[in-house]
Parts: structure tokens; sequence; C-alpha cells
């Protein structure tokens, strides 16, 4: 074997045995460290208390905007009860009194109206109005239709047919 390729023989051979020393060091001294390994599981953990965090305030911050809503709801609900009511039968009878004049006693309350209404349901029903049953029969069943809906209306112009102008092009 001549001199030089001897050398290159054994510089191959000792690189390849070099790599595998430094990898064999590398395997068994290269972790992270306790500490490093504890700072990864804070930051992990850090971040998933962010997440639910953030999930909490935007669920707070959902009912707070369904609070109001619904507050909302109640105050113009309460304000549109408040404008519908019937002042207290005492002060319209001062109304009055101070007017000069005397109040007509026709307070009813809410009782009396519902069973009013609940007598009126149970009443037979009335006989329906024939003659307008006769013509809107005769109407339904005629085929004619005028041409004209209303005497005093002009007449439409006639426009080109639009399928024609195409199929010219």
């Amino acid at each position: 074997m001549e001199p030089l390729f001897r050398w290159l023989l054994i510089g191959f051979i000792a690189s390849l045995l070099f790599i595998l020393i430094a990898r064999w060091f590398w395997k068994r001294y290269d972790r992270p460290s306790d500490a490093a390994i504890e700072w990864q599981k804070e930051q992990e953990e850090n971040r998933i208390e962010r997440e639910v965090w953030h999930t909490v305030e935007m669920e707070m911050r959902r009912e707070a905007m369904e609070a109001e809503r619904k507050a909302d709801f109640q105050m113009k609900r309460q304000a549109a009860a408040r404008s519908g009511t019937a002042p207290d039968a005492s002060v319209v009878a001062q109304a009055f009194e101070s007017l000069g004049g005397v109040p007509k006693q026709a307070v009813v309350n809410e009782f009396e109206v519902d069973n009013k209404v609940l007598e009126s349901f149970g009443d037979e029903p009335t006989e329906p109005d024939w003659e307008l049953v006769e013509r809107l029969k005769r109407i339904s069943d005629s085929n004619q239709t005028e041409e004209l809906p209303h005497p005093g209306l002009p007449f439409a112009p006639s426009l080109p047919d639009v399928d024609a102008s195409e199929s010219e092009e």
C-alpha cells in the first residue's frame, strides 16, 4: 500500500471513530437541564392559563352584554307599561273636581274586561253575508280580465321584443 492511501484510510477510520464518540457524548450529555425543563413547563402552564382566562373574560363580557340587553328591554317594557296605564281613579276625580265637572264612573277592572271578551267569544257565530260570498264566487269563477284596469289610465307603449333583437345580432 502506498503511504498516501494508508494515511487516508487511517484518517477515515479515525474520523468515523470520532463521529461515533461525539454522537455518544451528544446523546448522553446533551439534554436540557432540570431548570430548563421546569422553565418550559412553566411557559406551557402560563400559556394554558392565559387561554383559560381569555375564555372566562369573553364569557363574562358576553354575560354582561346579555344582562345589559335584558335590562334595557325591561326598562323599555316598564316605560311602555307606565305609558299605557290609566291614572288612579282618585286623581281623575280630583282633576274633574278642579275643573268643575263630574267624572263618569266607568272604572272597569281587568277581570271584568276578560270576562266580557270570553263571553263575546262564547256567543254563536253570526251568519255570513251571503250576498258578498256570491259576488266573490262569481269574481273567482270568471276567467275574464279587463284589458284596462281603469278607464282613465293610458295604454302602455309596445316595446320591441328583447329576444328578437338579441337573435339579430
